[in-house]
């Protein structure tokens, strides 16, 4: 198999659509749907790496000219999907306590909109999470601590929130939110709290304390530095 035939079947197999792809990647459709054809030989290891750091697909699959049929691939991706779930573990107990309703406070990316955000988000015995703007996602239980993997209902962008399996038990815990706020879709870390029971905003602004404590936005000047240092077929931009 070409390495375009690879990149074809990996997308199909991952059920990706060629706008998702060149979304994440930050390049055209069009140059996708190229660099996937075998027909124009545009397909090189940049785009290779880009592509497989993206979706955390082995290289090797691309680079070991002995890989070359589907049931070979397929024997590599679910090798490492099994590695990949042996950080996360079946805790009954933390899934039973968590299966709900929570309330999730922190404050929103555009302060003039709203002081506190509080989104009610519900926890389902598979594992699966969804808030009231029907953005859904779904949690990960390590040892010490979990994960959920949340994407936007509008603009599909990935949310990751983390927090303490032991706080769980109290009803009340802190977590650690990274995602891109939605009005001009920058990446922000925000810190928040999540409640079985409802809290008075007033309380949750106490508890929060000042919103410059417990919320970073990217500052896009960063990007332009690194901008200088981007590579392209191992040539400096």
């Amino acid at each position: 198999m070409k390495n375009e035939e690879k990149l074809s079947y990996i997308i199909q197999k991952l059920d990706l659509s060629t706008k998702d792809i060149a979304k994440k990647l930050g390049v055209t459709s069009a140059l996708i749907s190229s660099i996937k054809s075998i027909h124009t030989n545009k397909l090189r290891d940049i785009h290779l790496y880009a592509f497989s750091m993206a979706y955390n697909i082995p290289m090797e699959i691309f680079k070991d000219k002995n890989i070359n049929t589907k049931e070979q691939i397929d024997k590599i991706l679910d090798t490492k999907v099994q590695k990949n779930n042996k950080i996360f573990e079946n805790n009954k107990e933390l899934m039973d306590k968590l299966i709900g309703e929570w309330y999730m406070y922190s404050y929103p990316s555009s302060p003039q909109f709203a002081e506190v955000w509080e989104t009610v988000t519900k926890f389902y015995p598979d594992g699966t999470v969804i808030d009231e703007h029907n953005n859904k996602g779904f949690l990960h239980i390590g040892k010490n601590q979990s994960v959920i993997f949340k994407e936007s209902n509008g603009t599909k962008n990935i949310t990751t929130i983390t927090f303490d399996n032991a706080r769980v038990h109290y009803n009340i815990f802190i977590f650690s939110r990274v995602s891109k706020s939605n009005s001009v879709n920058k990446e922000m870390f925000n810190f928040g709290i999540c409640s079985k029971e409802k809290i008075p905003i007033d309380d949750v602004k106490e508890i929060l304390g000042d919103i410059k404590e417990v919320q970073l936005q990217m500052n896009y000047a960063m990007l332009e530095r690194v901008g200088k240092y981007t590579t392209v077929g191992g040539k400096k931009q």
